[in-house]
């Protein structure tokens, strides 16, 4: 089609122009625009001639700004209106950026670029854009039946990259540099920048149990992976606000609080140019393998966890204390090996040391010793 002046194929012209993008990237601001275009009812090329029309309008400048005021239209539609794939009305916050970064490029590698302003710009809460807390990890992990999103989860907390990189990843990539830890090599899919990555023992160990009978560590799709995280975040109850890309947040954010330098970090995330050489990747491991217990999930969280349950359980006894009215209680702490605070009534304090021992000679020893306890307390 030829309106006016414009003579070439303006949706091809802006794919030519975006062929250093993330494939992901550019299908998603393709669909994103057509969608537009179908909502505006125009062809791409008819948009490029509204906008040039506008453009040499020499009346009331408002004329100017008539397509930027339907993007703005547009993407309240998009938040309120459009109903998704899924039949849900509303599109969420990043699918909206995306929509609305889209469209902008498409004007401006056309050489038309639209007057937006920055509060045009989508806002709100983003749900991907929480980190998860290292106790959600574990229980993503141990929700996860299959091995293969055992490993996927642990992989991107370990190394920070993004999904789109992770499945490109062949096991010929990984170089062991001992004890558990490897290196590998990318370029990166969106941003076509050089990265220097690594993984330490708890992404390694979980990759021993896969199959390497493909090229690829992960031969899936990253759309598919991506939906799998999201349906385990919500099989583990996790709530809203989660996705696969808060553990490369993680990761940044965790080696951002033990004083890693950001360009350390960047380098090893792919998010600065990184050079191939093995001089620097030594360097950079030295500071991944000193900084890795801050990146670990296990072993750390069950602590984490034990000291919550005790301090749980400790609470609801108090809440049943605070029912009994005027009971002299009598603390004891029991040395055994869950070392657990225990309140009893003094009058029931035999038998209830009794159950607790599962002997009553015992008992009657922890009692006589908490009884010099308190002479000598009651003497000082």
């Amino acid at each position: 089609m030829v309106l006016g002046t414009v003579k070439i194929d303006s949706t091809r012209f802006w794919m030519t122009q975006l062929s250093n993008r993330d494939e992901d990237t550019r299908e998603g601001y393709r669909l994103y625009f057509l969608k537009f275009c179908e909502w505006m009812g125009k062809s791409p090329n008819e948009l490029i001639e509204m906008k040039k029309q506008a453009l040499e309008h020499n009346g009331d400048r408002r004329e100017n700004m008539v397509l930027e005021g339907k993007v703005k239209q547009f993407m309240s539609y998009l938040e309120h209106e459009a109903v998704t794939k899924q039949g849900k009305k509303g599109y969420g916050l990043g699918t909206r950026k995306m929509a609305f970064a889209g469209i902008l490029s498409f004007f401006d590698h056309n050489q038309y670029p639209l007057s937006m302003k920055r509060g045009d710009r989508p806002s709100g809460d983003a749900l991907g854009s929480r980190i998860p807390e290292k106790a959600e990890i574990v229980k993503l992990v141990n929700t996860a039946k299959s091995r293969r999103h055992r490993a996927v989860i642990l992989f991107l907390k370990d190394s920070g990259l993004r999904l789109s990189d992770v499945v490109k990843l062949q096991w010929k990539d990984l170089q062991d540099f001992g004890e558990g830890f490897y290196g590998f090599k990318l370029i990166t899919q969106k941003n076509k920048v050089k990265g220097s990555p690594f993984i330490g023992p708890e992404a390694s160990q979980a990759l021993e149990q896969l199959p390497r009978k493909k090229p690829r560590i992960f031969p899936i799709d990253a759309t598919y992976l991506s939906a799998a995280v999201s349906d385990l975040i919500k099989e583990a109850g996790l709530g809203q606000g989660l996705t696969a890309h808060g553990l490369r947040k993680y990761f940044n954010t965790e080696l951002e609080a033990a004083r890693v330098p950001k360009e350390y970090r960047y380098a090893m995330m792919g998010k600065r140019v990184s050079v191939y050489d093995e001089n620097r990747q030594r360097r950079l491991f030295e500071v991944y393998r000193e900084n890795y217990d801050n990146l670990r999930v296990f072993g750390v969280v069950n602590q984490d966890e034990i000291v919550k349950q005790q301090g749980e359980e400790i609470k609801d006894l108090k809440r049943q204390l605070e029912r009994v009215s005027q009971v002299e209680m009598q603390l004891a702490q029991l040395f055994t090996q869950q070392k657990a605070w225990v309140f009893v009534p003094r009058d029931r304090a035999e038998e209830a040391f009794t159950d607790i021992m599962g002997s009553k000679d015992k008992a009657q020893k922890v009692l006589a010793k908490l009884a010099e306890i308190r002479k000598r307390q009651a003497e000082s």
